[in-house]
């Protein structure tokens, strides 16, 4: 290959910048049907300012394409309309200097759309009425302390409930955190997380969260996260679904974005490999220095934590609106951490040991859409995703402990395929399978004796779905069947019902039903575990920008596995992480029962600022093979949060802008349960042993956090725009508890708290 040399590299770097200056402001995209994904040619789009005055208007071409140019830097509201139905009506677009921006629009007919003022628009799935909570990629770069990471983001909305500040775990409803899964452009994929140790009392890996999202801000378009009733095409999963898809790269222009912070660093790049056949690229390297922030005086717990990723996206039209893309990550991340030399350092059993934890993920994957005739709309994904987490701990004197490692191994083979056709205006058939395998292989050591476990689940799920719009477009009813076979331990069939029913023009209610499974985690058993749920919800539109939401919701859960303890069996409801690692005798029974109300207002940002306030009240019970209702561990009883932000923009004349802006949240919660330790036990192993006669018996303190974020962007015309933030979590240091263990250097029950102060300083920059 021939390296440029001389002043080539500068003459090419020339030339970039130069061609991104030529470049105006602009908003383009394409407009389907978002049922089948059939381009919509004529459809008329308004776009005004945020005082909702019109700027101008459009339609699209012969190939559905739209475009508005000259825009100045600033948030815009697009107003779509079609065919005679309700105009769909989309809030929140950014446009920012330097960068083209693309919204690829999926036109949805429902009933429900004129009650919900959309902010995903993406199309990878048609917006569902109850049990959906969009994420956008906009509101990661405006709400505070999100890192932008969607799950992180989901926090701030009804139900959903962090369990840990190191972690992005959520716990839903009252359910474990164990049972969401993650899946990217419509298949399942593997835990997609650095650190999937953080914030762990065994400090081994869990199978959905983790320290940091390996996707970046840069790759991803708007996520969703799925609660209660999942669309019938969704399956393997009790409490949520996040719903990830990538951002295709600009076809016509290169862009590039660099940041920098006090957690690491990340450069992205975007353009067109093939202009003229509209084949575009997306691609993102990222680099941690965690350590920077344990300079600063922020406990990690002394260890020294890295991370870095890369991330490529490759995307294609194949004709008549169909379209193939590539994808790929690679990650890696550790934990280091050294023991103390000073005897006189020594303040826990944990300054005894050097304890190396390594964990490394990759994920493949291919895409495909195509449009049959103007009814026919089939999509297929395929993905191989699969991560490795290898725990070392070794004691630096030999008396003074043992060796142990855990390793973890696992490989997901994924397959999707799904066929929508419009058997009329108002009816729509929807069909299709998915198809998973998972493989496990885990190995504990302890000195010179080795367990291991090798599991393997293989399901089959097929799915279809009819959802049918009155023709008086009041009431949209759904119905439909998904299938789960585990091809290890039998088949179930899960039926899903909604209704939505429209109460005038800004009412809306809609309830629903269904049946759903999940195979537990590979140290649970082979009992696939069930359960229904029940949900009603209230939606009433108080002006373009307000919408005020109430839902009731209940859950049922049986034949979930327990887990074995000294005194008891325990349900498997209640665990995150394989607490005894090496004991697999699990036994069927357990049965779980969540419920509650939530209630939300939101204001999206107009007027330059906006709000987001909800509170939750929850229970959350377990029962074991007949026995009575016990409080299970995620049974917090309330949560409620507020985040509200206010952003200042000042135009210097032409296309240049400057924005100040502040958010914060905050948010206040019932302390999650806990067993009381068995001090006795515990002094006679390494481990912390726990009393569980009683049960989940101990209300942890109340918990409460305040997140701030400052930030300042600056949009200087055609050419670039930047961003200087500091965010800040835990903003008034409160000291929340996150469990109990036993020391075995002090000999005694300690309590570790939740991290303090975390602060994050970055620098962005898009050109």
């Amino acid at each position: 290959m021939k390296i440029l040399s001389g002043r080539k590299p500068l003459t090419f770097l020339a030339f970039l910048f130069a061609f991104n200056i030529c470049q105006a402001q602009t908003l383009r995209g394409t407009v389907r049907d978002g049922a089948v994904g059939e381009v919509l040619v004529g459809a008329t789009l308004k776009l005004s300012a945020a005082a909702d005055t019109i700027l101008r208007g459009t339609s699209t071409d012969v190939s559905g394409n739209y475009v508005f140019q000259d825009l100045r830097p600033g948030y815009y509201t697009l107003e779509v309309s079609y065919g005679g139905f309700r105009p769909m009506v989309i809030r929140e677009i950014s446009i920012a200097g330097g960068k083209e921006t693309l919204l690829h629009i999926a036109y949805n007919q429902d009933v429900n759309l004129p009650l919900l003022t959309i902010v995903n628009a993406s199309g990878n799935r048609p917006a569902q009425p109850l049990g959906e909570i969009p994420l956008t990629r906009e509101q990661t770069l405006r709400f505070p302390a999100t890192f932008f990471d969607p799950a992180r983001l989901a926090m701030a909305y009804p139900g959903v409930v962090n369990n840990d500040d190191q972690a992005n775990g959520l716990s839903i409803r009252g359910n474990s955190p164990a049972f969401m899964r993650w899946r990217l452009e419509g298949v399942d994929i593997v835990n997609p997380n650095h650190l999937p140790n953080a914030g762990t009392l065994s400090d081994r890996p869990v199978a959905s969260s983790g320290g940091v999202l390996m996707f970046s801000a840069q790759m991803l378009d708007n996520s969703a996260l799925l609660t209660g009733n999942f669309p019938t095409g969704y399956g393997d999963a009790l409490a949520g679904i996040m719903d990830m898809n990538l951002r295709r790269g600009n076809n016509r222009r290169h862009e590039f974005t660099a940041q920098a912070g006090l957690i690491g660093f990340d450069v992205a790049a975007e353009g067109p490999l093939w202009r003229d056949k509209g084949i575009s690229y997306s691609v993102n390297y990222r680099y941690s220095f965690v350590g920077l922030l344990g300079e600063m005086g922020i406990n990690f717990g002394d260890e020294k934590i890295n991370f870095q990723d890369l991330a490529v996206h490759v995307s294609a039209p194949t004709g008549s609106g169909g379209e193939i893309a590539a994808f790929a990550l690679f990650g890696g991340s550790k934990n280091i951490f050294r023991h103390k030399a000073d005897s006189a350092e020594i303040e826990a059993f944990k300054d005894l040991f050097d304890i190396d934890f390594t964990s490394d993920t990759r994920i493949a994957g291919l895409s495909w859409r195509q449009n049959i005739g103007a009814k026919t709309n089939i999509r297929a994904a395929t993905a191989w995703s699969g991560q490795i987490n290898d725990r070392i701990s070794r004691p630096f004197q030999t008396e003074l402990g043992k060796f142990q490692r855990d390793r973890t191994d696992e490989n997901i083979q994924s397959y999707a395929l799904s066929i929508t056709h419009l058997l009329g205006q108002r009816l729509r058939l929807e069909g299709g399978a998915n198809y998973v395998l998972r493989d496990y292989q885990y190995r504990f050591e302890r000195d010179v004796n080795t367990v291991g476990l090798d599991y393997q689940a293989e399901s089959f799920q097929p799915w279809t779905n009819l959802k049918w719009t009155t023709p008086n477009e009041k009431t949209t009813l759904s119905a439909g069947l998904h299938g789960m076979w585990w091809l290890q331990n039998g088949f179930t069939s899960e039926p899903r019902f909604s209704v939505t029913h429209r109460l005038g023009r800004d009412h809306a209610i809609t309830g629903s039903w269904g049946r759903f499974s999940q195979i537990p985690a590979w140290w649970q058993g082979e009992t696939l575990i069930v359960a229904e749920h029940s949900g009603l919800r209230y939606t009433w539109r108080l002006s373009p920008t307000w919408t005020l939401r109430s839902e009731v919701f209940f859950q049922n859960i049986d034949n979930a596995p327990a887990i074995p303890y000294p005194d008891r069996y325990v349900s498997a409801l209640a665990e995150n992480e394989a607490a005894i690692p090496y004991v697999f005798e699990t036994q069927t029974g357990s049965k779980g029962r969540n419920y509650g109300i939530e209630l939300g207002a939101e204001r999206l940002l107009a007027n330059g600022w906006f709000m987001l306030a909800n509170a939750t009240v929850l229970k959350a019970r377990t029962r074991l093979n007949g026995g009575d209702w016990e409080e299970s561990r995620w049974d917090i009883g309330r949560v409620a949060n507020l985040t509200v932000g206010r952003e200042w923009q000042r135009m210097d004349g032409g296309p240049k802008a400057k924005f100040f802006g502040i958010s914060g949240r905050a948010v206040w919660s019932g302390g999650f349960r806990a067993m009381p330790v068995d001090a006795i036990a515990s002094a006679d192993t390494e481990t912390t042993v726990y009393n569980a006669a009683g049960g989940f018996s101990i209300k942890q303190p109340d918990f409460f956090r305040l997140d701030l974020r400052v930030y300042w962007k600056r949009s200087l015309g055609n050419r670039r725009n930047s961003t200087f933030a500091m965010d800040f979590q835990n903003a008034t240091m409160q000291k929340n508890t996150a469990y109990q263990y036993f020391d075995h250097f002090t000999q005694s029950v300690e309590t570790k708290y939740q991290l303090g102060l975390i602060p994050n300083i970055s620098w962005r920059l898009e050109f």
